[in-house]
């Protein structure tokens, strides 16, 4: 085996000092992980203190219950039985569930239409055209829409002529999930479709050709030579939205819910906002984001390990 030979010429240390430069090279990437994603993880210790900030991270003192006692769990404790943690966790998973639906299916069904389609041009604007609201910030977005559901504007007025009234999207908790889902869906349909040209881009076109010479429709070509040809494609990307199911877009919801919806609209990352940075519960809102983080890891292993079962390739 060739770490054998090299172990025999002269062993690892002369190995990587024949290297040193490539490996020099790896150090800025390596400070980079440890101070900016391994050296924050140490903060995740104030979910199990009694966060004072006079004190810091280090000098709190852990946790104790009511009774004085020690007791590491008892901000996730107050977290559980918490009524309001448990109606946000559902509209999390609600929102998310309707999401995944509609923003992970749409791309694949616009991608077979674009792969349809012979005119290059025409190709190329619908992509350039589906594209753009990717690159409109959420804060934006939300300006258009409260401007497009304001009392007396062209929108409301269209509505009136066609319902009879006009029609509060953002006082009503089912119209406001409506909108969350629908401005989702025109924001991340056009780059949610990148990953899946690029799949197609690697289908041979001989493949094409020889279903044609056999016979193959559109639909056979479809069924049997695109959607398998985005196969990998398509499992990557269900792991990643099955693993995000504790997360609706913080973004979204942060600049687009208010009071009147927060029966439905509220969710976990917007009530961890409130707790920590409005509230200064930062130890609450750490254990908080804690369980989020540890329900996602397990999503990501039980997405994965189905996507396996059921013949597809996971991401290990």
């Amino acid at each position: 085996m060739k770490k054998d030979r090299i172990l025999k010429k002269g062993g690892i240390l002369k190995y990587l000092w024949r290297h040193k430069v490539l490996y020099l090279m790896l150090i800025p990437m390596i400070l980079y992980f440890l101070v900016f994603n391994y050296y924050p993880m140490l903060g995740l210790q104030i979910a199990f203190k009694d966060w004072n900030p006079w004190l810091g991270i280090w000098g709190s003192p852990w946790a104790t219950n009511a009774l004085g006692e020690l007791d590491l769990f008892s901000h996730f404790r107050t977290l559980f039985e918490d009524p309001q943690f448990w109606q946000k966790f559902w509209n999390t998973i609600r929102i998310s569930l309707l999401k995944t639906i509609f923003s992970f299916s749409l791309p694949i069904v616009v991608v077979i239409l674009l792969n349809e389609l012979t005119s290059l041009k025409f190709k190329k604007a619908v992509q350039t055209v589906s594209y753009l609201p990717h690159f409109i910030s959420w804060v934006i977005i939300a300006g258009i829409l409260f401007s497009m559901a304001a009392a007396d504007s062209a929108f409301q007025n269209f509505l009136a002529s066609i319902f009879g009234r006009e029609i509060y999207f953002f006082s009503d908790d089912r119209l406001f999930l409506f909108i969350l889902v629908l401005s989702d869906i025109w924001k991340g349909l056009g780059w949610g479709t990148i990953i899946y040209l690029a799949a197609l881009a690697s289908i041979p076109a001989e493949m094409y050709e020889a279903a044609a010479i056999d016979g193959a429709n559109r639909w056979q070509k479809t069924f049997f030579i695109t959607l398998p040809g985005m196969m990998p494609a398509i499992t990557i990307r269900l792991i990643f939205e099955l693993s995000g199911l504790t997360n609706a877009g913080f973004d979204q919801v942060f600049n687009l819910y208010n009071s009147a919806v927060f029966g439905m609209g509220d969710i976990l990352e917007t009530w961890l906002f409130r707790l920590g940075v409005v509230g200064g519960r930062y130890d609450i809102s750490t254990a908080l984001g804690l369980f989020n983080s540890l329900i996602a890891l397990v999503l990501t292993v039980i997405a994965n390990k189905m996507i396996k079962v059921f013949g597809g390739s996971g991401i290990w």
